[in-house]
């Protein structure tokens, strides 16, 4: 089964998936179905941590440009936060441990990276080290 999980992953997660439904758990290849689900959940993190930092990068926007851009952009950068927040808090109902993590994965990397974002698009240098905003502001709850 190793073979064939570098060579056609979908035949092998049919075949797999097959076989755990037969309860022929020897023919599994228990090393790829391990290397899969710690996959799957950091791909949750890794959307975590995207939405966040899309959050992050338009609240920064909202607070920090000048009240023309602001103007200018508005609704898109304020249905943009509405729109992650929400994905968030489907992805949190659906794996809840995952809200344990929100204030260590804002403070070890997704704020500065909106900071950094932000900072290069709008030539920006006065940006907050620290985020401004809770949790809860930033989430909405």
């Amino acid at each position: 089964m190793q073979k064939l999980y570098d060579q056609d992953f979908y035949q092998w997660a049919q075949e797999t998936a097959a076989a755990l439904r037969a309860g022929r758990i020897a023919e599994v290849d228990i090393e790829s179905i391990a290397e899969e689900i710690e996959s799957m959940a950091n791909r949750d993190l890794r959307e975590l941590i995207s939405r966040l930092r899309r959050i992050l990068e338009h609240k920064l926007k909202l607070a920090y440009l000048p009240t023309w851009v602001v103007e200018r952009n508005r609704r898109l950068w304020t249905t943009s936060v509405i729109k992650q927040q929400t994905a968030i808090q489907s992805l949190l109902q659906q794996s809840p441990s995952l809200r344990r993590r929100v204030p260590d994965l804002i403070c070890s990397g997704a704020y500065t990276q909106a900071v950094r974002l932000v900072s290069e698009s709008f030539d920006l240098v006065d940006l907050p080290s620290e985020c401004p905003w809770t949790i809860e502001e930033i989430l909405n709850w």
